[in-house]
């Protein structure tokens, strides 16, 4: 019973890393900008069929792809700031809204033309290896995993905390107006921010990709997933980003070890529900977007 509970602790401190990652994009993007991106798991989607192109036609390992598709995928999240976000960002909540689906359902429907609509995984010499911890055996993949995740985040942190590009963008999400009379190009900032939000989700992509089959229809899971940990974050820091994911990750795998797993996602959102009811903020402290 020890063995198993300590496996089910590091499991879910490892997935919880995970979910912390995918949700981080969002939460930037969210908190700084107040875009909602439900195109976030579209690009998650890609960022695993990313590294799975890498490693079927050159034998990249995954890894390297996580590295790879930071640059690629914050290029491509700034074309679509330029050529897509510019044009509704103002116009509404609605608008913006209607703009992000499209653009989902845009990049779910060609990845189905690309890849059609069989699952796909990304297997590797170490995919099935494990070790033990003590009594505890925990998956190679899943440690690979959880610390690239964990370096996404702390490299978000410190570029938010301890650059002069960093805290300008905290500085927007704090007053816009009053940032841009302050000298602040805003419109340069937040193509940066944008193209760092899909950047952020690429990464996901690679370390879902890792652990899990993936298809251009299962993208939407990913999506509820990533708004879980954001609303159960609140607007924040990247800190509080990472202290949901740790609590999603926890509860799913306590969950799925000592009950049905129909009953899994009832007991993720019944308490996601009693937590915003009681702290309608979230686990934090932050009522307002504070990056």
């Amino acid at each position: 019973m020890g063995a198993q509970v300590l496996t089910v602790i590091i499991d879910g401190l490892l997935l919880g890393l995970i979910y912390a990652g995918i949700g981080l994009g969002l939460s930037l993007i969210l908190g700084v900008m107040g875009v909602v991106n439900v195109a976030h798991s579209a690009f998650i989607m890609l960022g695993s069929y990313f590294a799975y192109e890498l490693f079927r036609r050159a034998g990249i390992d995954p890894i390297i792809s996580a590295a790879l598709a930071l640059p690629v995928f914050f290029l491509l999240g700034s074309v679509v700031y330029r050529t897509l976000i510019t044009r509704v960002e103002f116009t509404g909540p609605t608008q913006g809204l209607i703009a992000m689906f499209g653009l989902m359902v845009l990049i779910e429907n060609l990845g189905v033309i690309v890849w059609t609509t069989d699952a796909r995984a990304l297997t590797t010499h170490y995919t099935n290896t494990s070790f033990a911890i003590g009594p505890a055996v925990v998956a190679w993949v899943k440690v690979l995993a959880g610390g690239l995740a964990l370096a996404l985040i702390g490299a978000a942190w410190v570029f938010l905390h301890y650059t002069l590009t960093g805290r300008a963008i905290r500085a927007i999400g704090q007053d816009r107006d009053a940032a841009a009379v302050l000298g602040i190009n805003v419109h340069q900032l937040l193509t940066i921010l944008f193209g760092l939000g899909i950047a952020c989700a690429g990464v996901a992509g690679v370390l879902l990709g890792m652990i899990y089959p993936f298809s251009p229809g299962g993208q939407v899971f990913w999506l509820a997933w990533a708004f879980l940990v954001v609303v159960l974050g609140g607007l924040g820091s990247v800190a509080n980003t990472l202290v949901a994911g740790l609590v999603v990750g926890i509860i799913q795998t306590f969950a799925g070890a000592f009950v049905p797993f129909e009953f899994v996602y009832l007991i993720l959102y019944t308490l996601l529900a009693v937590i915003l009811i009681v702290r309608r903020e979230g686990l934090t402290s932050v009522a307002r977007r504070s990056i």
